[in-house]
Order: C-alpha cells, then structure tokens, then sequence
C-alpha cells in the first residue's frame, strides 16, 4: 500500500507530465496545422521537360493554359491548350506598327506536345479556360480596355465575339482578364478597375440572340473580408484583380471558394458562398525576397500525388512539364513571372501567405495546370484557369 507522501509525489509526478505533454502538443499542433494547409513537404527541384519548345509560326507570348477534349480530334484526348498573345497591346492594339491584331489560341497532343489545332481571335486573349460541359473554350480579350469575351468552338474553328452589358470600362479603364466555371455558372476578374468601388468579380449569362455578355458584380475591390491570419476584419483596397480559380475538394483550405489574385496588390481573396451568401476572406502574400510584393499571376493545386504541373514560361515561349512526384495531394503551385525580378513557381501555404521557390529555372512564368497521371491520356478537360 502506497504511503499519503507516494501518492502525493506521483500526482504531482503525473500532473508534471500532462502540463508537459499539453506545451508539446500546443507546440506540435500549428506545425502540424500549417504544414497541412501548405501541403506538407516535397522536393525542392521538380524533374522537368519541355513539353512545347516553340509556338506556331509567327507567333509568341503564351499566357494562359486549359484543357479541354474535343470528339474526333486527335482521337478525343483532352488537349493542353493557350493562347499566344502575339505583342497586341492590352486595348487590343498593335504592339508594333503594322503588327498583328490577332491572338493565336492553340491546342496541343498530351502525349507528344504535337500542335494539333490553332483558331486565332481579335485583340489580346488574356483569360482562357474550357467548358467541358459545352465542348467550347472561352477567351477573354484586351484587359485594360475594349475588353469582349469568345466563345470558341475547337471542333469547327469557330469564334462567337460578345459585347459587354454594362462595359466594364469606367472613365477609359478596365476590362476582364481571367476566367473561372463553376456549376455551370462563369466567372471573370474584372482587370485595370478605374478605382476601388469597381467589381473585383462578375457572373457573366450569355444572350446568343444578340451577342451580349450580361455582367453582375460578385464583389467589389473595396469589399470587406476577414484576414486569413490575424482574423481581423479589413476592408480590401484592391488595385489590380487578374487571376481567378476555383480552389478544389483537395485544397487544404479554401475548397470550393472562388481564389481571385490581385497582382500588384500581393493578396489573394478566397470568396466562400459566392452564389449565394457571399462571405471574403484575404491571404497577404509574401515570398522568398524580403519587401518583396509578389505578382502571382498563376495558381493550381495537386488533386493526386502524382501528376504534371504544367507551366507557361511567357518570356520563353515554352511550355514545361514538371513531375510532381513527392509533392503529396493538395499542395499549391502559384507562379511568380519576371514583374518584380524574382521569376519563381513555388508552394504557397495557405496558413501564412508564404510562397516557398521550387529550385527549378524560369524566365518568366505565368499560367499553371495541374494534371493528374491518371488523367493525362483520357478526355476528361480541366475547366479550372490558372
């Protein structure tokens, strides 16, 4: 039988060691926490391959990339596509007297990078995505002024142009950039907003009978959101909306919200219940170069561990395959191009904001997608833009 002193001694002993096992779980937790919301850890430099060396004749600048399968082209796989912006200013006028006015969009074979279908569109293309619902890609164009959206039609090489109601345009400035489906429903970022009372983000609905593309606003650049660090209320003050994408299932945080990068901003808002009781959230974000505000202007997350990141090196004119082996499920990729003179792809960590740099070179990259290997040869598209 123990003495009153021994049990005295051993729940002291034991209360010792419940405060000390609780600060290592305090400790352990947030590591735990914030290593789940950045996708954990992975290689540092990913194997790489240049998946397209070169564009079409006559063509440069790629920016955007989708996906998308077509019946009866290059036996239904699901293409790589993008667009090649061909040096047209971003009011739709030529870089250079007597240069082209017409972007190049250009679908290539998964397997082999082989070009297997170009349509070219007036104006520079700027947003691209797909609609595997419809079997059509759609193609926003000239994101500071004059701005229409495409309906592309790949199997005939058909371009439907819609004008904008209301313009998008406010005193001279503004257009719309990238392009997110959900549910059947299209998003677009609203770029180069005259001041911060313009939409950040419209639903667009179609009238096929007279060529209009009918906008509503989702939310505004001077909205108010919660910090996803601090949990503060802020009121954004967004300057430059012009990346958007839906984050999926897979993400470690934010599923299912509509991501909108503000590029000169340094900040991604994550709108939660956009269709219906719309509720914002703000991540600032911040990389490898102190002071540095990062220009994202490419995000995609891993739906599997194992599958290809596909980047738009711009300034290149390539598009890379990277292997994303060792970088498990819901890690996320954003691009950095050469804006700031930090041209990365890295991690983002959806906990902090930091964006940790792959070891892999670019020299200037912009759009991202994600494919997992076992989707790389079927026709499934991917209708999340990057």
């Amino acid at each position: 039988m123990h003495s009153l002193r021994q049990d005295k001694i051993f729940g002291q002993t034991s209360l010792l060691a419940i405060l000390i096992i609780s600060s290592i779980s305090l400790l352990i937790l947030p590591s735990i926490a914030a290593s789940f919301a950045s996708g954990s850890s992975g290689p540092s430099t990913l194997p790489s391959k240049i998946f397209v060396s070169s564009p079409p004749t006559g063509d440069k600048g790629p920016d955007d990339i989708t996906r998308l399968a077509i019946d009866g082209v290059d036996g239904g796989k699901a293409l790589i596509w993008t667009n090649f912006q061909n040096g047209i200013n971003p009011d739709g006028t030529p870089g250079t007297s007597g240069g082209l006015t017409q972007s190049t969009i250009a679908g290539y074979d998964p397997t082999t990078g082989a070009l297997i279908r170009t349509i070219h569109v007036t104006g520079k293309v700027d947003g691209l995505t797909a609609d595997p619902s419809k079997g059509t890609l759609i193609a926003t164009d000239n994101e500071d002024s004059n701005s229409a959206i495409n309906i592309i039609y790949p199997a005939i090489g058909a371009v439907a142009t819609y004008t904008y109601s209301p313009d998008p345009a406010v005193s001279g400035n503004g257009g719309t950039d990238s392009i997110a489906v959900h549910n059947g429903q299209i998003y677009l970022a609203h770029s180069n907003p005259n001041d911060v009372t313009q939409p950040t983000e419209y639903l667009v609905n179609f009238d096929v009978s007279t060529l209009t593309a009918n906008l509503t606003p989702v939310f505004f650049d001077n909205s108010t959101a919660t910090d996803a660090v601090s949990g503060n209320t802020v009121t954004l003050g967004l300057a430059d909306p012009d990346t958007n994408f839906i984050m999926p299932n897979q993400s470690p945080r934010f599923a299912g919200e509509l991501a909108t990068i503000g590029q000169a901003d340094g900040q991604i808002v994550f709108a939660k219940n956009f269709a219906h009781t719309l509720s914002l959230t703000v991540l600032n974000v911040t990389d490898n170069k102190s002071g540095n505000v990062p220009p994202l202007d490419g995000i995609a997350v891993a739906t599997s561990n194992h599958g290809t990141l596909y980047v738009i090196d711009a300034s290149a004119s390539k598009i890379l395959a990277l292997d994303t082996t060792g970088w498990p499920t819901g890690t996320v990729f954003v691009g950095e191009p050469k804006d700031n003179g930090n041209p990365i792809v890295g991690t983002l960590d959806l906990s902090t904001g930091k964006v940790t740099p792959l070891g892999n070179s670019f020299v200037s990259p912009k759009g991202l997608l994600f494919v997992p290997d076992n989707e790389q040869n079927d026709d499934n598209g991917n209708n999340n833009k990057n």
